[in-house]
């Protein structure tokens, strides 16, 4: 994986739940991932899943970085092989290609093991536009795509972005395989209540995510008096929302509240009126999945992968992005009509139904099988 505890984010917590789920069917499971901080240790149990870092420098960058990439390949990879060895593992996946992959795909082609190779955005959702800068992540994104044995993505729009940036028809090697959620987590959740009805908004302040939109949006919207604006996360942009907020005469209708837990974060998707998700793009949004295990409306872009989420005017509304006058009316809209916010809640957790753990596992399992060698 990319990235994974301590680090928060839809693709650790795709790679937590998807690892329990699998521990939980009777496979062994061992989650490799980035030493980043470098003082992370370099191997240690979590949620009784294995975990091992590695540094995963890139043959890119400065000529610092250069130099670290040549002298630390081969005891890297050695120790990578040896780890995957001692395991006995049968199948490598990575998700979301970025320094990983690369040695990802040394380990496979050396033990001679499937690759599966999972995509998540990442050619557009990245905050620092990192496949824009990189002239090795690209190269090595198409080598993945054009050589794994399965290529899954998060949502038809993603497999379709994948597909057109090596010109390819994928084929049957891709796959949809959405995101998953645990019902059980949002029902066990006892809802926050606060001193007036909210709507929230969850995710990693910066630009991608459209945060400022919504600030602009619900102060248009007149709500600000008598609803409050909860937004969680933290990210490189939180000052400048901060500061929009008060700018825009919001200090007393909006609360910045910060990186919140698993349990926090059901307990506000339980307690909120209206969760909005304001993004410019989104592979998928699994926070929107969230919203709707907890059978609370959602309000989001019509981008990327979200319109095979929410079904706008079932289990939702779906807007323009960054279309402010749009958003403050779809949010006067749902706060005005409790029946229509009760009605989309319904429908949406009836629809979360289909992407429980379970049957999202079992589809990754039908896909390990199907590579499996003899």
């Amino acid at each position: 994986s990319s990235a994974f505890h301590p680090h928060l984010g839809g693709v650790e917590e795709l790679t937590r739940r998807l690892a329990i789920e699998l521990t939980n069917r009777g496979s062994r499971v061992v989650v490799a991932t980035t030493r980043f901080p470098t003082n992370l240790p370099g191997r240690e149990t979590l949620d009784g899943i294995e975990v091992r870092r590695w540094r995963f420098v890139p043959p890119a960058g400065s000529w610092k970085t250069t130099v670290r990439f040549v002298v630390h390949l081969l005891p890297d990879v050695i120790s990578i092989v040896r780890s995957l060895r001692q395991h006995g593992s049968d199948i490598v996946h990575v998700h979301c290609v970025s320094n990983n992959g690369l040695y990802a795909l040394i380990a496979a082609r050396l033990l001679r093991l499937p690759l599966v190779v999972s995509m998540h955005g990442e050619l557009t959702m990245d905050a620092t536009g990192v496949y824009q800068r990189s002239w090795f992540l690209p190269k090595l994104l198409r080598y993945l795509l054009r050589h794994a044995d399965v290529v899954t993505a998060c949502s038809a729009q993603t497999l379709a972005e994948g597909a057109a940036f090596v010109s390819i028809d994928l084929g049957r090697r891709g796959q949809v395989v959405y995101g998953g959620i645990s019902r059980s987590e949002f029902d066990d959740a006892v809802p926050e209540r606060r001193s007036r009805p909210y709507v929230l908004a969850i995710g990693r302040h910066v630009w991608n995510k459209g945060f400022d939109v919504l600030l602009r949006a619900f102060a248009k919207s007149g709500l600000d008096d008598t609803w409050e604006l909860v937004l969680a996360g933290d990210g490189p942009e939180r000052s400048e929302l901060t500061a929009l907020a008060a700018e825009l005469g919001l200090a007393d209708g909006v609360s910045l509240v910060g990186r919140t837990d698993r349990k926090r974060t059901a307990e506000l998707f339980r307690g909120c009126e209206i969760f909005v998700l304001p993004s410019r793009h989104e592979p998928m949004g699994i926070v929107n999945l969230e919203a709707m295990a907890s059978a609370r409306p959602v309000l989001a872009s019509h981008v990327g992968g979200v319109p095979e989420i929410v079904l706008d005017g079932v289990t939702g509304m779906l807007v323009p992005a960054d279309d402010v006058e749009a958003l403050a009316g779809a949010l006067r809209r749902l706060a005005n009509d409790p029946a229509l916010r009760t009605a989309l809640g319904i429908a949406g957790r009836t629809r979360a139904e289909a992407f429980d753990w379970s049957a999202i596992t079992e589809r990754y399992v039908e896909l390990y099988r199907s590579v499996l060698r003899p």
